[in-house]
């Protein structure tokens, strides 16, 4: 934690904040994101149950829309953030994805999930965080991303 004496406005102290939140997303002064990745796997996994509880009422296809649109869409929101961090803190999120596999195929709690996985055609927490910086950044070299990226990317000759 890095000491930052507290700062005078408007005659009120105010003192630092060991996190702050922007954009949905709960940064710590070390940016080691460890709550924000706690609360995302803990929302998200009530989200899993929720899904397993629709089960018998959906089929199959439904039930993967409702899937991507309140699980798949937390784990992967600003995920490119996570990309520095060590994979046990990924780990946790991994693991949120399993069971949500699981739910939809109604695989029991300890099955292994990396077939149903490829069988579903979704790639795991950590290759989807790296092909979603590899689609933007395709974008950008080829004039399909956002102008302040593609003045920055620039194509590597060697």
């Amino acid at each position: 934690y890095i000491y930052c004496p507290s700062l005078a406005l408007g005659g009120e102290n105010l003192s630092p904040s060991e996190r702050a939140r922007n954009l949905g997303v709960l940064l710590d002064s070390q940016l080691k994101l460890e709550h924000h990745l706690s609360a995302v796997a803990g929302r998200t996994f009530a989200q899993v149950r929720l899904v397993h509880q629709l089960r018998p009422y959906l089929d199959r296809e439904a039930l993967l829309t409702v899937t991507h649109a309140l699980v798949t869409s937390r784990l992967d929101y600003c995920n490119k953030l996570y990309m520095a961090l060590p994979l046990k803190s990924v780990r946790r999120l991994q693991l949120v994805q399993n069971a949500a596999v699981r739910a939809i195929v109604d695989a029991p709690r300890y099955t292994h999930v990396s077939n149903i996985l490829r069988e579903q055609h979704w790639l795991p927490v950590g290759l989807r965080m790296q092909f979603k910086v590899l689609v933007v950044t395709f974008k950008a070299l080829h004039g399909l991303g956002p102008g302040y990226l593609q003045d920055r990317i620039l194509p590597h000759s060697f």
